[in-house]
């Protein structure tokens, strides 16, 4: 009961300081930033290594809620593929896509070896044991974020070829890297290990989409029947946010059963999940219109939640001892971004200006 109770009380104190967050996000609206810019500057301030409101205590209690915001972006994520839409948009979304990819992996693999000798865990590394480290940091900064996006492009009511190619490139990045860490993640091992290029794994991480790609049609099934129903709007939002959170217990029941019984372990990615239900919920069903209200009268609640969250978590004491790196990798980030996606543009034949600003 007590921890009920503990948990209760976060929610009511952490519930205070959104609907803070939420006006401090208007402020920021005023200075042309978006707001979700607002709601993690806010978080920051409120977090355990500022004004301490929110303790560390109480990001790891509200990891349920965390999950929720997930789920909904994830179904958000899905219904921006609009295959009718984005038809006359394909190849620049697969051109731009690859263009990011190569550009980001390599000028961030290259930057972190170059980087070694000033990363402490490093220094002490023999050059395979770099280049390992390398490729996976590679790996992990060619991802995107489609929580962002989605939230800006939702604030703005953004529409129209631009906005379409960016939400494409953004929700499909997504997938690419889910595969290019497990396949960077294998040869790092071999590296590391001296041992070949262990191609179980990649066979299992084949079993792990393929059976996402098989749940997440179920998914897609349930929630065209939730649309489907007769109750209103407001309790079809209730039932969709809990089918979203369901998501991930189910993919953490199946990993810690795995591990109990089996050799290896099934990581089924909640997000890629969520995702594949709802773009089949968009664009296999005649209840687009209503889905896409639905995420956008709950989005706005969502949005506070989740970034006030994700900037009480921001870990300030491990950026406080690493800000030089990360400020040379987010600038080398940067532009592997404007030269990943010029470049992707210009060879899909996108207008100039939109490339320029891409």
């Amino acid at each position: 009961m007590g921890n009920y109770l503990d948990i209760l009380f976060f929610i009511a104190s952490f519930t205070v300081i959104a609907l803070a967050s939420k006006q401090i996000g208007h402020f920021f609206i005023k200075a042309e930033l978006p707001l979700i810019s607002g709601f993690l500057f806010t978080g920051v301030l409120a977090g355990p290594y500022v004004l301490g409101l929110i303790s560390v205590e109480t990001t790891e209690k509200l990891r349920f809620v965390d999950e929720i915001s997930l789920g909904f972006i994830a179904f958000a994520a899905g219904s921006e593929l609009y295959l009718k839409e984005l038809k006359s948009r394909f190849k620049a979304i697969a051109l731009v896509t690859v263009g990011l990819v190569v550009s980001t992996f390599s000028l961030v693999s290259l930057t972190v070896f170059m980087l070694s000798d000033f990363i402490p865990f490093m220094q002490s590394m023999p050059v395979a044991g770099r280049i390992a480290v390398s490729i996976l940091a590679g790996a992990v900064l060619v991802a995107r974020s489609p929580s962002s996006a989605i939230a800006v492009v939702n604030e703005l009511r953004a529409m129209g070829p631009f906005t379409q190619t960016v939400l494409g490139v953004t929700v499909i990045m997504d997938v690419v890297v889910i595969t290019l860490f497990a396949v960077n993640s294998s040869i790092a091992d071999a590296i590391l290990t001296g041992l070949g290029f262990d191609l179980s794994f990649i066979i299992l991480l084949l079993v792990d989409l393929v059976i996402s790609l098989v749940l997440g049609y179920f998914l897609g099934k349930i929630l065209i029947r939730i649309l489907a129903g007769s109750i209103n709007s407001t309790l079809k939002a209730g039932i969709i946010l809990l089918t979203g959170y369901s998501v991930f217990v189910l993919s953490a029941a199946i990993r810690e059963a795995t591990h109990a019984l089996l050799p290896f372990e099934i990581l089924l990615e909640p997000l890629l999940l969520c995702m594949i239900g709802g773009f089949l919920a968009t664009n296999c069903s005649e209840h687009r219109s209503e889905f896409s209200k639905i995420l956008q009268d709950i989005g706005p609640t969502i949005y506070v939640v989740f970034f006030t969250l994700a900037g009480a978590s921001l870990a300030l004491d491990v950026l406080a001892k690493t800000w030089p790196i990360a400020l040379v990798l987010f600038i080398v980030r940067l532009v592997a971004i404007f030269v990943g996606t010029f470049s992707g543009g210009v060879l899909a034949g996108v207008p100039m200006k939109y490339n320029r600003i891409g």
